[in-house]
C-alpha cells in the first residue's frame, strides 16, 4: 500500500555531492518518459505526453489538449525513470530543477513514488508528497528519502509527479520544463559518482514493411474506450468491430465510446455507448451517429461487447451487442442505409461469438459462456459455483430460434473457430475450477472431456490467441508472460504441444513488453498460416503496432513494428480500401480517432516461405482464391525442393501474355503470389477468364481464374 509522509519542500542548495545526474545535454531524455499524472493502471497509464529536448532542457507539453483526463481536471505530469538497478541505500535525496511556461505562478503539489525490492511485492509503490508554488523561473525541488519506510532494497525505478495547477479550468499551462534530475546521497563517498544506468531500447520501430506507416483520422474523443468498471485486463474488452453499416460494400466502424461531462452539482459524470464511423471507400473514416446507451458507467459496471456479421442472410451485416447492466443482456440490431437502428431480437444471455454452426455458409450467433451460481459475496470470495452454457441463435424467414449446444460444470467454452485451417469448427474449453490444469479443443456436441487435451501450468491464464502458428496442422496458443495491477499484461509466450499432452513454452517477449491491446489472430500476408497483431512496447521505446508472421522457427524474427503517437487501445483487421488484402485500424481514445495502416500485399508479387517442417512432398500449383475475383487474386504454389528457375505467368484465353508475376529462383516450401488484375503496363485488364501458368525447371502446369467486372 502507499505510505505517505509530508516532508518534501522547495529549497535551494549549492554544495551537495552528486551520485547520479541526468542533465539531458546529449539531446535525449536519457530514458525518462512523461505520462499523465494521477492515474494508475488502465488505458491512460501510458498516455505519454509530447516532449522534446532543446539545449539540455526537457520540455513537456502539458496544455489541456493532452492533460484533460476522464478522472481529474487538474493539470499534471509524471516523469518515470529508466530502470535504476542500484541499491536504494546509496541515495538519500532526489532533486529536480524545473519551471513552468506560464504567465504567472500557480499553486500545486508534487510527489515521488518508487518501486523496489523491499518485500512488499511488485504491485506496491511508496511515496513522499508535498505542496509548492510553481513559478515561471527556475526552481529546485528536493525529496528527502533517507530513513523513509520502504526506501530499501534494489531500486527498480523512480516516478516524480507534479500537479501544476489545482484548477485546470482557470489555469492553462503551456509546458513543463526540467533542466536536470539528480539522485544524491552518502553512497558516493564510498562508491564515487555513479554513472546513470544505461538506457535500453528493447523495441525498435522501423519504417514501412507490408503495412504502410500509420495515417491518423480524427473521429471523437473516447472512441474505443472500454467504460470504467468494465472489468478484465486492459485491452480485453472487445467492443469494436469493422462491418458494413450502410450497405455500400465498404467496411465501416462500430465502436465503444466514452466521455465525461458534469452533473448539476459540477461533479464528473461518465457517459458511454457506441458510435458509428463511415468509410469513404478509400479507408478514411468519418464520424456518424453516437448512441448514448449507458450513463454513469462507473456506477452501473457496464461491460460492453460487440460483434458484427450477416446473421440474417440478406447480404447486410447486423450488429449484436451485450451489456451486463441491462435486461435483456443482448440485442441484435439491423442498421438501415440512414444508420438508424432497428432491434431484431433480444436475448437474455451475453454474446459469445459468431461462427458457421451448420455448414450452410452463413454464420450464426452464439450466446452464453461462464456463469456464477451463488450470492454476490460468494462470487467475490471465489467460492460460488461456476458453470458454462452455450446456445446458438439463427433466423429463417424472419423467425429467430435457439438451440442449446453445450453445458458444463467443469469447463468454459472460451473461443470458437477453425484453429488449424482444415475447414472444421473447433471449440476451446478451459477449466472453471483449478481442479484439472488442462485445456480441451474439440467439437460442439461432444461430451466433455472429449477432444484433444493440452496440459497447462496451474498459473496459466486463458489464451490470448489460438491458431496454427507454425504451419504443422496442430493447434498452438499465445499466452501472456506475466501481469501486475499497474502495468497489467506483460510479454508474450508461444505454447506448442510437446511430449504427451504437455504444452511447451517459447518466450517471444518477456516482461519488458507491455501489451496494450487484445491479440488479433489473422492470416495477414496470405501465406495460409495464421499471423498475429497487437499494440505494445514500453515507456522508453514508446508504443506501436507489433505484426508477427507465423510460420518461422522463431516467429518474432520475421515481423514489423510501427510507432504510434497517442495511446492505441485496440487493433482491428479488415479490407478498408477494397483492394483484396487486410489493413489495420487502431482505435485511439485519447487522440480521439483511428490510425490506419494500409497493406501493400496486392502490390507485391512476392512469395512467403513456410518452415521446412511444413514443406510439401511434391510440386503443386494451387487453386486461386477468391475465384472469381476483383480486384486481386492469390495464387498458391508448393515446392517440394529448391528450384533454380520458376516462372509464373498470366495469359488470356487466346494465349497472349498478360502479366509476368514471378521469374526467378524459389526455395522449397509453400508460397503465395498475388496478381493485382493488371497487365505488364500496370493497366487493369478486362473482366473474363485468364490462365495462370507456372514453369518449374522445365515442368509446366496451368489453371484458370476469372476476373469479375
Amino acid at each position: 500500500m502507499l505510505k505517505v509522509a509530508i516532508v518534501a519542500g522547495v529549497v535551494l542548495w549549492s554544495s551537495l555531492a552528486e551520485a547520479i545526474k541526468w542533465d539531458f545535454d546529449d539531446g535525449t531524455t536519457q530514458g525518462w518518459t512523461p505520462k499523465e499524472a494521477l492515474v494508475r493502471g488502465g488505458t491512460r497509464e501510458f498516455n505519454q505526453f509530447p516532449a522534446m529536448v532543446d539545449n539540455g532542457v526537457w520540455r513537456i507539453r502539458v496544455d489541456p489538449a493532452v492533460t484533460k483526463s476522464l478522472y481529474t481536471s487538474q493539470a499534471g505530469v509524471e516523469v518515470v525513470s529508466p530502470p535504476i538497478g542500484y541499491d536504494s541505500s546509496l541515495f538519500d535525496h532526489v532533486r529536480v530543477r524545473l519551471r513552468t511556461v506560464h504567465d504567472h505562478p500557480t499553486e500545486g503539489s508534487f510527489w515521488i513514488t518508487w518501486d523496489n525490492s523491499s518485500g512488499l511485492g511488485d504491485f506496491f509503490t511508496h511515496s513522499v508528497r508535498g505542496q509548492t508554488v510553481y513559478t515561471t523561473e527556475w526552481q529546485e525541488v528536493e525529496f528527502p528519502l533517507a530513513g523513509r519506510d520502504g526506501w530499501e532494497g534494489l531500486l527498480r525505478n523512480v516516478q516524480l509527479g507534479f500537479v501544476l495547477a489545482f484548477d485546470l479550468d482557470t489555469e492553462v499551462i503551456q509546458s513543463f520544463e526540467i533542466d536536470w534530475i539528480e539522485l544524491t546521497g552518502v553512497g558516493e563517498l564510498l562508491e564515487g559518482e555513479l554513472p546513470p544506468p544505461p538506457v535500453e531500447y528493447y523495441f525498435r520501430f522501423v519504417g514501412a514493411g507490408l503495412f504502410a506507416p500509420p495515417v491518423f483520422y480524427p473521429i471523437a474523443p473516447g472512441i474505443g474506450e472500454a467504460p470504467f468498471g468494465g472489468g478484465g485486463y486492459l485491452g480485453e474488452v472487445k467492443g469494436n468491430v469493422l462491418t458494413d453499416l450502410d450497405g455500400d460494400g465498404d467496411l465501416d466502424l462500430f465502436a465503444l465510446w466514452e466521455t465525461q461531462t458534469e452533473n448539476k452539482y459540477g461533479a464528473p459524470k461518465t457517459k458511454a455507448g457506441w458510435l458509428m464511423a463511415v468509410n469513404d471507400g478509400r479507408g478514411a473514416l468519418e464520424r456518424g451517429p453516437v448512441i448514448e446507451e449507458v450513463e454513469g458507467a462507473a456506477e452501473g459496471g457496464a461491460v460492453l461487447k460487440v460483434l458484427g456479421a450477416d446473421l440474417t442472410g440478406d447480404g447486410q451485416d447486423e450488429i449484436a451487442l451485450s451489456r451486463n447492466n441491462r435486461e435483456p443482456q443482448t440485442e441484435v440490431w439491423s442498421i438501415g442505409p440512414d444508420l438508424q437502428v432497428e432491434v431484431l431480437v433480444q436475448i437474455d444471455r451475453r454474446i459469445h461469438s459468431v461462427a458457421d454452426w451448420d455448414g450452410d455458409g452463413r454464420v450464426e450467433l452464439f450466446v452464453g459462456g461462464g456463469m456464477f451460481r451463488g450470492t454476490f459475496e460468494e462470487m467475490i470470495a471465489g467460492t460460488a459455483e461456476v458453470y458454462s452454457t452455450l446456445a446458438v441463435w439463427e433466423v429463417a424467414q424472419g423467425m429467430w430460434t435457439s438451440e442449446e449446444v453445450a453445458y458444463s460444470e467443469d469447463y468454459v467454452s472460451t473461443q470458437i473457430g477453425d484453429f488449424t485451417g482444415d475447414g472444421t469448427l473447433d471449440v476451446l474449453w478451459t477449466p472453471t475450477r483449478k481442479l484439472v490444469n488442462r485445456w480441451i479443443v474439440g467439437a460442439l456436441g461432444e461430451e466433455l472431456p472429449s477432444g484433444e487435451i493440452f496440459e497447462v501450468d496451474e498459473e496459466m491464464k486463458r489464451p490470448l490467441g489460438v491458431g496454427d502458428f507454425d504451419g504443422d496442422g496442430q493447434v498452438d496458443f499465445l499466452t501472456e508472460f506475466t501481469s501486475d495491477l499497474i502495468e497489467e499484461s506483460k510479454g508474450l509466450v508461444l505454447q506448442r504441444k510437446g511430449a504427451g499432452d504437455r504444452l511447451e513454452a517459447e518466450v517471444l517477449y518477456d516482461d519488458r513488453l507491455l501489451r496494450r491491446s487484445p491479440v488479433v489472430v489473422r492470416d495477414l500476408n496470405a501465406d495460409g498460416i495464421e499471423d498475429w497483431v497487437f499494440i505494445g512496447g514500453d515507456r522508453v521505446s514508446g508504443f506501436g503496432v507489433f505484426v508477427e508472421w507465423g510460420g518461422g522457427v522463431n516467429p518474432t524474427q520475421a515481423g514489423e513494428r510501427h510507432r504510434l503517437e497517442g495511446s492505441g487501445r485496440s487493433v482491428l483487421c479488415g479490407d478498408m480500401d477494397s483492394d483484396g488484402d487486410l489493413d489495420l485500424v487502431v482505435l485511439d481514445p485519447i487522440l480521439g480517432g483511428v490510425h490506419l495502416l494500409k497493406s501493400s500485399l496486392s502490390e507485391q508479387p512476392t512469395a512467403v516461405q513456410t518452415p521446412a517442417a511444413a514443406r510439401p512432398v511434391q510440386h503443386r500449383l494451387g487453386d486461386s482464391y477468391p475465384n472469381p475475383f476483383n480486384p486481386a487474386v492469390v495464387i498458391p504454389l508448393e515446392l517440394a525442393t529448391d528450384a533454380a528457375g520458376v516462372s509464373l505467368t498470366v495469359y488470356d484465353v487466346l494465349g497472349r501474355r498478360v502479366r509476368q508475376v514471378w521469374d526467378g529462383s524459389l526455395e522449397a516450401g509453400r508460397h503465395r503470389f498475388v496478381w493485382d488484375g493488371r497487365d505488364d503496363a500496370s493497366k487493369d485488364v478486362a473482366a473474363g477468364v485468364y490462365i495462370y501458368q507456372v514453369e518449374i525447371d522445365g515442368r509446366v502446369e496451368a489453371k484458370k481464374t476469372t476476373k469479375l467486372p
